[in-house]
């Protein structure tokens, strides 16, 4: 206690807030990976479990970039973490997510936050305000409880205060006082403006099927499984002709074409925008007209194809069966970007293409986000649906480019399949 000018005793603020109990943090965590803010993104949600449930398990001190590489993200120990920032990536990813939620409803109500500090990988756990403590039992005068009870509101105005302080000046940082959120909010503007919903477009990839006589000789080959699988093919390459490859149409999608429409649907899902997901195979230009679409895949999408004649940068063939992004403004032909083709699908890097074209030939808003291989096309659609990689590219346009048409070659490398972040090599505003 001490002791006033008046000799009235005054209890001091109060004790330090506890840290929440490791049963609260968990159903806190239970919250926010269920929340609007990391719905669809399973690789924020694993990061940010991984890391919650070591640091509750006293394992805060060894989480280090390249235990989450391999832990989350299952890179090789050996793997080039200078070259690979997919720990980085996903890291800024999960404060993003994390700043969004906590200045939604549900995130201020909460009592508990959860702290991805910059530069640690080992997140701090907190109240928002300290919990209700009940004061033990005692005899004090009527002065003392006049005191008491004006020092507890008087703490709990200023933790209220403080917490309105924080909240606040998170809702200025994702919005118009982040430049690259202004530039991102501006590019998607006659989207998020539009009453009807975006259009995604997903390319319709030709998928070859063994036939049922391939099928048959290779069985004979191999020992019988005691669980049905898809296995490979084993036939003696002189035993199969061109029968034995079977052309399947419009039941496939590819990987990269599904996270490119995954990322921009669930970006325009937190903001309260709808999409119509269909294959390109199975539109017509009937169903362009007027409607704001995003092509999604380069030469496995028929509408990247035939829309992209008169552009600057487009998808071409070449000799070889390879596939180039070549630029029409060298009349020469001698610019462009491609990647050496292989059997197994395999690249060590991707080229991509980024277009916003408002005046198209269907009459609305017409995108493209498309990589020379599946890689390039998962990275499209990462980029258009991230504010602050997006945002720092457009903010280098031009002035002006928000009422104009946009395109952008961008060339990304490819480590363990997964896509870098990728960087502008050409652009174009018109």
């Amino acid at each position: 206690m001490l002791k006033s000018a008046t000799g009235v005793r005054e209890l001091p603020l109060g004790p330090e807030p506890l840290s929440p109990t490791p049963e609260e943090i968990k159903q806190h965590l239970r919250a926010v990976l269920a929340s609007p803010a990391f719905h669809g993104t399973k690789r924020c949600q694993q990061f940010l479990e991984y890391v919650c449930e070591r640091s509750l398990a006293g394992e805060g001190s060894a989480l280090k970039e390249r235990t989450i590489a391999i832990e989350v993200f299952g890179r090789q120990p050996e793997s080039d973490l200078g070259e690979d920032t997919i720990v980085r990536v996903g890291a800024r990813e999960v404060r993003k997510r994390l700043a969004q939620y906590y200045v939604s409803p549900e995130g201020t109500a909460s009592k508990v936050r959860i702290d991805l500090r910059s530069g640690s990988y080992a997140p701090e756990f907190r109240y928002v305000a300290a919990p209700h403590e009940e004061e033990p039992a005692r005899a004090i005068s009527v002065v003392e409880q006049k005191s008491h009870h004006a020092n507890r509101r008087l703490y709990f105005t200023v933790a209220l205060v403080a917490v309105a302080a924080l909240v606040v000046l998170t809702v200025v940082k994702l919005s118009g006082a982040n430049p690259n959120v202004g530039a991102f909010q501006r590019f998607w503007e006659p989207v998020l403006k539009s009453q009807e919903p975006l259009m995604l477009a997903v390319a319709h990839p030709i998928v070859y099927h063994p036939s049922l006589r391939a099928t048959k000789l290779s069985e004979q080959n191999r020992p019988p499984g005691d669980v049905t699988l898809q296995r490979s093919i084993q036939v003696p390459p002189g035993e199969l002709n061109g029968s034995d490859l079977v052309p399947v149409f419009n039941q496939y999608v590819g990987f990269g074409d599904l996270v490119a429409a995954t990322e921009v649907s669930s970006m325009l899902a937190r903001k309260s925008k709808s999409v119509r997901v269909r294959l390109a195979s199975q539109i017509e230009f009937a169903d362009l007209r007027k409607t704001q679409t995003l092509l999604i895949g380069a030469i496995t999408n028929r509408w990247t194809m035939e829309l992209q004649q008169t552009w600057r940068f487009r998808f071409s063939f070449k000799p070889g069966t390879r596939t180039v992004i070549v630029d029409t403004a060298d009349p020469s032909g001698a610019t462009g970007w491609s990647i050496p083709p292989k059997d197994d699908g395999s690249a060590p890097e991707d080229f991509i293409l980024v277009s916003r074209v408002q005046n198209s030939y269907t009459g609305g808003l017409l995108m493209v986000a498309a990589g020379i291989k599946q890689f390039g096309t998962e990275a499209a659609g990462r980029l258009l649906a991230d504010p602050d990689q997006l945002g720092v590219i457009l903010r280098k346009l031009p002035a002006g480019w928000e009422a104009k048409n946009v395109q952008l070659v961008l060339h990304a490398r490819v480590i363990g399949n997964t896509p870098a972040q990728p960087e502008v090599v050409a652009s174009h505003v018109w």
